[in-house]
């Protein structure tokens, strides 16, 4: 009885986190970004210019660390505002212009 939950949830984490099956969009990444993390949060932080945050050298240094750093900010600071995939777009977008991991 345990294995039936572990095998769907088995398959519904392969489903939803296949990079196969869903592709994240930098372009609505960068306008969900704008809209939400442009504010005195990431400028109180960065000197007065946003997306020096993202230049300075103790930034996330993996690509795991930068989607946790996302999704924290997500939960902790707008409250839960984005669904996976909207943290999947900001993480494509931060990653394409800012940390290029692979």
């Amino acid at each position: 009885m345990l294995k039936s939950p572990l095998v769907i949830l088995a398959f519904v984490s392969i489903t939803l986190f296949s990079p196969n099956l869903w592709s994240a969009d930098a372009a609505r990444g960068e306008e969900l970004h704008d809209k939400s993390c442009l504010t005195a949060c990431h400028s109180a932080k960065a000197g007065g210019v946003s997306n020096d945050l993202y230049k300075r050298p103790n930034r996330r240094n993996t690509l795991a660390k930068l989607t946790a750093m996302v999704t924290y900010c997500n939960q902790q600071v707008l409250d839960s505002e984005w669904w996976p995939e909207d943290e999947a777009d900001v993480v494509a977008y931060l990653n394409s212009n800012f940390y290029h991991f692979k």
